[in-house]
């Protein structure tokens, strides 16, 4: 009886003293680190505490061209323009994904009513590229404190690593070995690129494998981030939460030109996939995969969904309209607030690719 006390007694000493700590570490310590590992998670904390609408995306949200865009307006301040009577607000950031989101609704207020999140549902984001990117082991460290446990274990875990910290050499070796046992046909395409682009110039051939590696792959029930999308309507569902999906625009003109018609089809097929899911699963979803054309991308020698600010606000209003019928579109038309200087040049992939003599097809934009 006497060890049992002695036991209980350290139990209670060594909980005591861990209360303490965490006590210290919340009141002087844990902002610093706040700000230094996980900046974004007041704003998190505010938007949920306070927006009507919160919209969870990547740099697609708030991405421009300062050369070539004659506004900066985000995804978010546009749909912000179009219901005004609402406080949306906007939580992103480059690589976020739907694991991050699921992430984050630890940090929400459950009593909050009447409130609707709206996630972006970007395709590229499960692939195996996007899966184990170098910036993957940065933004587990980061998901750290999308959570309201206490503060002291947060940084227990931060301190010993726990978390997926995989290295970059780790991360590509299993990318590499995905596509051996997964999906051989990105190894054989990129050698078929090879061939077919012999002559071209680097930045068309390096183009070209990076939609190969970005978009030839298929979405099956095993994927991460699908298991990810499932976490986050099981949350919506359980906490009575209005949950809508936002599946973005692809450069398919550029897919298709560059590659082939059987990457649009593999493209095609996994987006079909996820809107058969979330049908499925009675989810609320819009659907804005093929509004954009080519010269709409930004970012035109990588895959990214970076689109200028007619696709931005044609998106935004998509949203908005979905959300609220009242949504007026006659409020986008505002100002340009970004001025473009003609003196810089900026040369565009197409005006590359088409010298070349490839070149998307034209298609029309649902704006």
């Amino acid at each position: 009886m006497q060890v049992l006390y002695k036991i209980l007694a350290r139990l209670g000493f060594g909980m005591v003293l861990f209360l303490a700590l965490n006590w210290l570490y919340g009141q002087y310590l844990f902002k610093a680190d706040i700000e230094k590992y996980a900046p974004i998670r007041p704003k998190i904390i505010s938007s949920f505490a306070e927006g009507d609408i919160v919209y969870f995306g990547e740099s697609s949200n708030t991405s421009f061209n300062p050369w070539t865009d004659s506004f900066n307006n985000s995804i978010g301040d546009f749909m912000q323009l179009a219901l005004p009577n609402k406080d949306i607000r906007q939580v992103s950031h480059e690589s976020f994904h739907l694991g991050l989101f699921k992430d984050m609704l630890q940090l929400r207020n459950e009593a909050r009513q009447n409130q609707t999140l709206v996630f972006t549902l970007n395709m590229r984001t499960f692939s195996p590229a996007a899966i184990y990117s170098a910036t993957e082991a940065r933004n587990q460290q980061e998901a750290l404190f999308y959570s309201d446990r206490w503060p002291l274990l947060t940084r227990i875990f931060l301190s010993f690593h726990y978390y997926d910290n995989r290295s970059e050499n780790e991360r590509n070796r299993l990318k590499q070995q995905y596509w051996r046992t997964h999906n051989p046909n990105v190894l054989e395409t990129k050698e078929a690129l090879n061939k077919k682009l012999e002559k071209a110039p680097h930045k068309i051939k390096a183009m070209a494998h990076e939609f190969v590696n970005e978009f030839m792959f298929v979405i099956d029930k095993d994927n991460p981030r699908l298991k990810d999308l499932q976490k986050i309507i099981a949350y919506g569902k359980q906490n009575k939460v209005r949950i809508v999906f936002h599946i973005l625009p692809e450069s398919r003109g550029y897919a298709e030109s560059l590659v082939g018609s059987e990457l649009i089809e593999i493209m095609d097929n996994n987006v079909q996939f996820l809107e058969q899911f979330l049908q499925k699963e009675n989810v609320e979803y819009i659907n804005n995969y093929k509004q954009s054309i080519y010269l709409d991308y930004t970012d035109q020698y990588y895959p990214t969904e970076h689109v200028n600010w007619q696709t931005r606000s044609s998106i935004a209003f998509s949203i908005a309209k979905y959300l609220d019928k009242t949504a007026d579109k006659n409020r986008l038309k505002i100002q340009p607030n970004n001025f473009p200087n003609p003196a810089v040049k900026h040369p565009l992939a197409d005006t590359l690719v088409r010298q070349y003599g490839l070149g998307p097809k034209l298609q029309t934009a649902s704006y």
